[in-house]
């Protein structure tokens, strides 16, 4: 690789990440400007949720364009398609149009999951997949048409009123997206997705589609959120099981699953955010979330990058192409530091705002969550003190593998500069 090329992908993106970083400080100072809530009419709403998450979807849209002479026409299309009905999910506010564009974000990469993943098991995981995602679908639908004819509405901002419902069709409605988020115990499909599923499948899954599961639970069944889904005794196990997930991750050898496992921990943050049912921390939770995918698709895709060196996943074997390349060595650096919340990252001030309201919970709660973020921290910083030992000289004689460790810059770009919008 010539280093004229190097400059014109480093000046790429440089442009496009000060370009972008103006474009975020505009936008971010209207919604303070106006309480974080704007162009609000019948089927769509626009506000600070919906900001941050589109960014996150747009973000990760941009790695795809880096990644475009290296994919096939079908995998760009799908995944286009898959941003883009995430975005109109995000600021949809009418219910059948957000089951709708939600279902179809899932589905473009259901789609790819079958047809372009290079691995033998992936009809097992789409099956998986399917089991676990899609066939709540129906349940879904069914439960937002009873909803809308009962308030006389589609808008599930005029959700909020009495209309002699039970709460119980709110709390099912709200564990089906548990089950698409995914939480203990509808989080098995997830490992076994992200292991047979191609890199760009996988920072997508761990990047968005998590994320809309927190999204639906937010939108349609907040009112219930505090007292019958998110509970103090439920979020409790949830933290107890996330830490066993951090032990689950220093087992895998599999560089897909171990990552996979982390953010089966990491998105019980957001979660706690919501059980405190305070209105200031439903943005923390999903500031946490716009931090979480950039982390989440930044080391999916320095992983892909060393797969693509090395031929293999086992993490004692993909450590080696930690040559002695000064900017592969940084890359690797601050992409597991991010995954560890190391500060001035936007999940680091989030867990603090988040640790410092646990406890008012109860002080279980509140030493739970201490042990978690310990070993929060604790994994990916072992796993970086492995990968940093015993390596070789490579050279990147492959337009793919800068391709990725340009997207790799970006992305450590977002990471480290976003927490200057809190």
């Amino acid at each position: 690789m010539g280093l004229k090329k190097f400059d014109c992908y480093t000046w790429l993106v440089g442009f496009l990440a000060v370009f972008c970083l103006l474009l975020v400080f505009e936008v971010s100072s209207f919604f303070v400007g106006c309480d974080g809530v704007s162009l609000v009419n019948k089927f769509f709403c626009f506000d600070g949720v919906s900001f941050y998450l589109s960014l996150l979807s747009i973000g990760i849209w941009l790695i795809v364009l880096f990644y475009g002479n290296y994919l096939t026409t079908l995998t760009i299309t799908m995944i286009s398609f898959s941003v883009y009905f995430s975005i109109l999910c995000y600021c949809c506010g009418h219910a059948l149009f957000f089951w709708f564009f939600y279902e179809m974000s899932i589905l473009c990469l259901l789609l790819l999951l079958v047809l372009e993943s290079p691995y033998s098991e992936r009809y097992i995981a789409s099956w998986y997949l399917m089991g676990y995602v899609v066939v709540t679908s129906l349940p879904m639908l069914v439960c937002i048409f009873y909803l809308s004819f009962s308030f006389g509405t589609f808008s599930i901002y005029a959700w909020q009123g009495e209309a002699g419902i039970p709460e119980g069709l709110f709390v099912f409605l709200a564990f089906l997206f548990v089950t698409k988020i995914p939480l203990f115990p509808f989080h098995v499909w997830l490992p076994i997705v992200h292991a047979e599923a191609s890199s760009i499948v996988s920072v997508c899954l761990s990047g968005f589609i998590m994320k809309l599961g927190i999204l639906g639970v937010f939108r349609l069944c907040y009112k219930v959120v505090p007292d019958y889904v998110f509970f103090v005794t439920y979020v409790l196990f949830l933290l107890v099981f996330s830490v066993s997930f951090f032990f689950s991750a220093c087992r895998e050898l599999d560089g897909k699953r171990w990552l996979a496992f982390l953010s089966l921990s990491h998105i019980t943050i957001p979660v706690v955010c919501l059980c405190s049912g305070l209105f200031d921390n439903v943005f923390v939770s999903f500031l946490y979330c716009l931090g979480h995918g950039f982390s989440a698709g930044l080391t999916f895709l320095l992983l892909w990058v060393m797969y693509d060196v090395t031929g293999t996943r086992n993490w004692f074997l993909v450590k080696n192409c930690v040559s002695n390349s000064f900017m592969f060595r940084l890359c690797c650096v601050f992409s597991l530091c991010t995954v560890a919340s190391f500060p001035p990252t936007v999940q680091f001030f989030s867990e603090i705002s988040v640790f410092y309201c646990s406890g008012f919970l109860s002080f279980l709660f509140f030493m739970l969550l201490l042990v978690y973020l310990f070993f929060g921290g604790l994994v990916p910083i072992f796993v970086l003190g492995v990968v940093l030992t015993r390596h070789y000289s490579i050279s990147f004689g492959s337009g793919s593998i800068f391709s990725g460790l340009c997207s790799v810059i970006f992305l450590v770009f977002w990471s480290f500069v976003f927490f200057m919008l809190i």
